[in-house]
């Protein structure tokens, strides 16, 4: 069973996410009422740490992983949105490239006979992906494990969406409750927030919930780029990431966990410009792996150029 999201009254914490207090690893209530940029960041980069061990260290599959992982995503985005010098809706990960993969992918299975292709997000923070998606004419669902972000979405879309904005883990989706399943899944920063012990459970759900010939796009920062969370900004290149990305990955370990799922097919863009990514085939995938292990030897930043050009930290994977 999903967890819906709770009431305010019913949920004293939640209601602290929503302002300006945040409730921290070792469960204290924090203001963060005139807090500057430099102690928010500090603040964010100590909480990520503590979060991320304290997930890491919760048994697989349990009620404390779940709780836990719920209340870091709940803290740390407040953190981020009170970084912001302005009210919008808190956007991480979301790029106008992105939206036309997604809609060309859309497009395409429509020519290939789907008839309605269904949009579904995990990780979808607070909508912007789905209205994007939806107000192209194609129903859409995803799921969230943050309270917080799922009443931005909520604000976003519209109160006529709260049914399809799901609140919980993914390993709880039971795809017998969709009265459409998905054609298209989509998760952007999300693969890397997952503990290692259950990222095979996470994508052997997604496979489930793919109708047959169905793709999941997959956006994670490759590992050749590391560290791409907030332990880059405390620490040199090529440092392990320390905060809550659990795990940075490589392009042949992405694609070796799809294939191992069942995913027939694992394709990366060909090349991905300022303003496009562009599709022809398996993208050469296969080359771009056999690859990969030189890249580190080069200077990081033309590691990291080629990475994003080569659209390492992109696959396709068609079920």
């Amino acid at each position: 069973m999903l967890v819906l999201a709770p009431s305010l009254e019913e949920s004293p914490e939640l209601e602290s996410a929503l302002g300006l207090e945040v409730l921290l690893a070792d469960g204290q209530l924090k203001s963060l009422v005139g807090m500057s940029a430099e102690p928010l960041q500090q603040l964010q980069w100590e909480q990520e740490q503590l979060f991320a061990q304290a997930i890491l260290n919760a048994p697989k599959g349990s009620e404390q992983r779940a709780r836990v992982t719920s209340q870091a995503y709940d803290t740390i985005c407040t953190i981020l949105a009170a970084q912001q010098d302005d009210d919008q809706p808190l956007v991480m990960g979301m790029d106008p490239r992105y939206v036309r993969l997604v809609l060309e992918l859309l497009g395409r299975q429509v020519g290939q006979g789907f008839g309605q292709p269904g949009f579904f997000e995990v990780g979808y923070g607070c909508g912007l992906m789905l209205k994007e998606v939806r107000d192209r004419g194609y129903p859409v669902g995803g799921l969230e494990v943050s309270a917080t972000m799922r009443e931005k979405a909520i604000g976003v879309l519209g109160e006529k969406h709260v049914d399809r904005l799901l609140l919980g883990d993914l390993c709880d989706v039971d795809r017998d409750s969709f009265a459409s399943r998905p054609s298209l899944v989509y998760w952007n920063d999300v693969f890397e927030h997952v503990s290692p012990d259950e990222i095979e459970d996470y994508l052997a759900r997604i496979y489930k919930l793919l109708v047959p010939g169905g793709s999941l796009v997959t956006i994670t920062p490759n590992w050749l780029m590391r560290p791409s969370d907030v332990t880059g900004d405390f620490c040199p290149p090529r440092t392990e990431a320390r905060g809550l990305h659990l795990k940075e990955y490589r392009l042949a370990e992405v694609t070796q966990l799809l294939k191992k799922t069942g995913f027939r097919q694992v394709a990366t863009p060909l090349v991905v410009s300022k303003k496009r990514i562009y599709l022809l085939g398996s993208g050469q995938r296969f080359w771009k792996q056999l690859g990969e292990p030189l890249f580190d030897y080069l200077p990081y930043s033309l590691s990291v150029l080629m990475c994003r050009g080569f659209g390492m930290s992109c696959t396709i994977a068609t079920k």
